[in-house]
This record gives structure tokens, sequence and C-alpha cells, in this order.
């Protein structure tokens, strides 16, 4: 039976996957399901970090209360901040593909839904042969792209879906991430609609921007009011 899950990929690096991320993981949660989560591969982390407002690992495994060691649910952690294929030279390590590939599997084994969260976008590269979009394929999820408002958005959100076309790999739909308080105009406001009009995916809401967001963010009425925002159920 094919596991059930998400993998949350971005148009680029800090758009927002991580609380998307956890916001899903939390909902799931919350709906009674046993939800589990991985970030394969940080970078820009320390091997032993221990703060949830440094590691997005962390930051996942608190917002879902999971009790899954750490080492499953990422384990390849290299310091420099850089994509992994470039990380891993600094450090002179070799990322072996099938420790991620193992953990994934323990942790599905384990959870009646699995979310994984991907390493900048698309094409990033984790190996010289193998990026992302591999491991997309490798994992057999659909994809939830996440986007932020701003000039570009339209060109990174299109190559995104582009490439997961040409890879056949499923996409749910696009969630807009407000990463600051302020509204956008009336440009970025417009972004959604063209996206949906230029591709064949679904826009499946906004994440508001949420004051001091931390690990106890998501409490049962947080997740209530989101879901006027974002459409859960097509997740499902």
């Amino acid at each position: 039976m094919p596991i059930q899950g998400l993998f949350i990929t971005g148009t680029d690096t800090g758009v927002g996957k991580t609380v998307i991320t956890a916001t899903i993981l939390a909902w799931l949660r919350h709906q009674g399901l046993k939800a589990g989560v991985m970030k394969p591969i940080e970078t820009g982390v320390d091997r032993e970090c221990s703060s949830a407002s440094n590691s997005d690992a962390l930051f996942l495994r608190e917002c879902g209360s999971i009790e899954d060691d750490l080492t499953q649910i990422c384990p390849i952690r290299l310091k420099p901040a850089a994509s992994p294929f470039q990380a891993a030279a600094i450090e002179n390590y070799t990322i072996d593909l099938d420790t991620i590939l193992s953990a994934y599997r323990t942790l599905a084994g384990k959870h009646d839904w699995m979310l994984v969260e991907g390493i900048g976008g698309t094409r990033v590269p984790i190996t010289r042969d193998y990026g992302v979009v591999n491991l997309m394929r490798d994992l057999g999820l659909p994809v939830v792209v996440v986007a932020r408002y701003q000039l570009g958005t339209l060109n990174h959100t299109l190559l995104t879906l582009d490439v997961l076309k040409q890879n056949d790999i499923p996409v749910k739909g696009v969630i807009f991430n407000r990463s600051g308080p302020e509204a956008p105009d009336a440009i970025e406001q417009d972004q959604p609609r063209l996206i949906e009009e230029l591709s064949e995916a679904k826009i499946l809401g906004e994440f508001p921007y949420i004051k001091n967001l931390n690990t106890q963010s998501f409490t049962p009425e947080k997740l209530k009011q989101l879901e006027a925002s974002i459409d859960f159920q097509e997740l499902l």
C-alpha cells in the first residue's frame, strides 16, 4: 500500500517551507492522524544543535510533539549554510542517499502519514548526480509548493511547477506564505490567480503572518482559524 503523505518544497530557500510543514503536521495530528515528519538534510546547523529556534528539524519535531529520534527525522546535518552538495564538499563529507531512504522507510512504518520538508527548491543538488527532485521521485509523495509574495514569484513558481511536471511528480497545489506584517500590494495580490491561470496548479490558500511564531503557536484555536485560510481537506 502506498504511503500517505506530502513532500513540501519551495520556490526558493527561506520561503516558509518549515512553517507550512509544521502547520500541516499540527493539523493532521489534531485530526487524530498519527503523522510523522522528516527533514532529510539540514545545512547551516551544528550536528548536535539542541534549539528549535536554530533547527528546522527540531522545530518540526516539537510542533508535532513527536518522539522519533532526531537522527531519523534529520539523518544528515551539515554546518555550512549552503546546498547539501556544496556543504558536504566543504566538510569533506560523503552524503549517503541510502541513509536518507532507510530513515524514511523506518519513520513511514511508524506513522499513518508522512510529511517531508525539502531542502531549498526542486533543483538544489544533494550530490553531483542527485538533487531534491530525484529525492521527491524516490519517495513517491505528491508535492505542495510554498511561494511568497514578491516580484519574481511568477517566474520562480512556474519554473518549479515545470520541473515537477517534467519529472511526472504529482502536485497537490501551491500555498502562499506571508512572512511579514505588510499586506501584499495589488501586484502581489494577483500572483495566486495568475499562477492558477498560467499553470495546472491549484492555489491551496495563504498562510497569514503570525507574530512571534514558535512551536507553541499551533493551538487547536489557531488551527481552526487557519482552516479559513488553507484548504487542508484538499491536502487529504
